[in-house]
């Protein structure tokens, strides 16, 4: 008997291609067309220069890494080409734990360029920080995306703090081959940028902030996007539409936006595996309990004191460990 349930495909399908545009994502985008523009002029003039760079920082799962990699990917489609004829092409490499500059480097070398390594041969960090810039160059790599950035100063002093510092902005103001940068992270990751005054004035900030169920603003995008989803999903939202629903939503979420689509597209899979012909606070309750592992019954959406039994940060916590 087959584990895949093949009525369900076509709809996770569909919604996991959805792509909500929030307003954020055209900020980042003009920072993207201001970054790469300015990068497009200086090498015109066939001189040394300075390239810019952009500082994506906001809270975890707020999603970040998925507006990235949407612009990275248009950037990256062959439509835009450099002065020397070559398409753009910025490579993107990720993070996970703590890592030293040399370590960046042998990342940046096996992630970001595709080269291998061989395994026999320890270099020095200097040596492959070379092997970056002359495969970079090779290549037409123009600028990098280093995501989860903070990483990259845990646990770190002031000493070696200042020499990744200086070495980012190095990359920015490499003579035979400036790189754009656009590093991501956490909030830390902005503190720790503005320790580097000259390299905090190349970097453009753009930040991605939870959602504040008191401010209309985002009351009304959470509307926009639930009724989105539900309407990809052949659902009318209409009934839930209400601003008691929305804080309830949001807080399930933990305030953050890259959760609240997660749990749409949990619900609206649920619901059309069971035939649901509209949509209720009990699937949005079902699909939340199962998730976080929770009592059946027990969530925001059906609590009434839920803002006193339910922590923001809590939630995160089990959302995170729910993933992993």
């Amino acid at each position: 008997m087959s584990f895949v349930k093949h009525q369900q495909v076509d709809l996770q399908k569909n919604l996991l291609l959805a792509h909500y545009k929030f307003p954020r994502s055209q900020h980042l985008r003009e920072a993207f067309e201001w970054m790469v523009t300015d990068y497009y002029a200086k090498a015109s003039l066939e001189e040394p220069f300075e390239a810019r760079g952009i500082l994506l920082t906001g809270p975890t799962r707020i999603g970040k890494s998925t507006e990235a990699r949407k612009l990275l990917a248009e950037l990256n489609d062959g439509s835009t080409l450099m002065p020397d004829g070559r398409p753009v092409n910025f490579t993107s490499v990720t993070l996970d734990g703590h890592v030293t500059w040399r370590d960046l480097g042998i990342h940046t070398l096996r992630t970001g360029l595709s080269y291998k390594m061989e395994r026999r041969r320890r270099l020095s960090q200097r040596d492959y920080w070379d092997k970056v810039l002359f495969q970079a160059k090779a290549q037409g790599v123009v600028g990098i995306h280093y995501d989860e950035c903070q990483h990259i100063f845990s646990k770190k002093g002031p000493e070696a703090r200042a020499m990744i510092l200086d070495s980012f902005k190095s990359m920015l103001k490499q003579p035979d081959w400036p790189f754009m940068l656009l590093l991501s992270g956490i909030g830390e990751l902005a503190e720790r940028i503005q320790e580097e005054e000259q390299l905090a004035h190349l970097l453009r900030p753009v930040t991605f902030r939870e959602i504040d169920v008191h401010q209309v603003g985002d009351l009304n995008e959470l509307n926009s996007l639930c009724h989105a989803y539900a309407e990809r999903a052949g659902y009318d939202f209409a009934n839930l539409s209400s601003v008691d629903f929305y804080r309830r939503l949001g807080l399930a979420c933990g305030f953050s936006w890259g959760l609240v689509v997660e749990l749409m597209i949990a619900v609206l899979i649920n619901a059309g595996s069971v035939g649901a012909k509209t949509l209720s606070p009990e699937l949005f309750c079902g699909a939340f309990t199962t998730r976080l592992e929770l009592a059946p019954g027990f969530s925001p959406f059906t609590v009434d004191d839920y803002e006193e039994l339910f922590l923001a940060n809590k939630i995160l916590d089990l959302w995170n460990k729910s993933k992993s």
